[in-house]
């Protein structure tokens, strides 16, 4: 399978829980499917629709940690002020609220698109290269074409499951992430579970599985598929890194 494939680094970034405004501001370990079809909208110029690609991605950070910052809290209305003699009410209202935000630092994104032909996109963004905030801005250091071979074995880390994968991975958190978030006005967001996996795991045929305990094997029932692998990834117990490919559509 012929696929692009897009690494992108920066000093910060986050991924703020949707429902979380107070107090503190949670990040996701790694971008939900939206913020990648918003990665891949802002490349394009357009917003492509949510069936018009695939993707797939290898996601690490060095370290977390939170800073705090202030909102700008605006509500209509106010108390009366004098303005030469005379009352006049405000318009509106503000007021201060410290809280945390939780960051990533030094972020690195290695993103498999398909079809192949979105590597031009990113060769030359239409829109200025951010990763999560708007102030989040990042560096597209390399776009590639590449073949991913199938292969009997693979391992996976620091990458996003499908949940269907749960009963199959001894490892990983279960997360509910925004999978596509429509287009204004509405912007109504739909929402998916994923797993969130960072510790590497096997599947299929690899050498030495007795040696890695059976919490690392995956897919264990005898219905082991083919992987999809990037070849030019390190090998470990005779397999390379496998793709998992998503959709932003339903």
């Amino acid at each position: 399978m012929r696929v692009a494939r897009v690494q992108v680094e920066a000093p910060v970034t986050s991924f703020r829980y949707p429902h979380f405004l107070i107090a503190r501001q949670a990040s996701f370990d790694m971008p939900p499917p939206s913020t990648i079809y918003g990665h891949v909208a802002s490349a394009l110029g357009e917003l492509p629709p949510p069936a018009a690609f695939r993707f797939a991605y290898n996601f690490t950070f060095v370290a977390r940690a939170s800073d705090l910052e202030h909102q700008h809290v605006i509500t209509a209305g106010g108390r009366s002020f004098d303005a030469a003699g005379r009352k006049r009410r405000t318009s509106v209202r503000a007021r201060v609220q410290p809280h945390l935000r939780d960051f990533l630092f030094r972020p690195r994104l290695t993103l498999y698109l398909d079809p192949p032909d979105l590597a031009a996109a990113f060769r030359r963004p239409a829109f200025c290269v951010v990763l999560g905030r708007s102030q989040d801005l990042a560096e597209i250091v390399r776009v590639d074409e590449i073949e991913l071979e199938q292969r009997t074995g693979a391992y996976l880390e620091n990458t996003l499951l499908p949940f269907s994968f749960r009963a199959s991975v001894g490892f990983g958190v279960t997360m509910l992430m925004p999978r596509y978030i429509e287009p204004p006005p509405e912007r109504r967001a739909h929402f998916e579970r994923y797993i969130v996996l960072h510790d590497r795991v096997f599947g299929g045929t690899v050498t030495s599985a007795e040696a890695l305990g059976p919490r690392r094997i995956l897919m264990r029932d005898g219905t082991d598929p083919v992987w999809w692998v990037d070849t030019s990834t390190p090998e470990y117990h005779g397999v390379y890194r496998g793709v998992v490919f998503h959709c932003c559509a339903e």
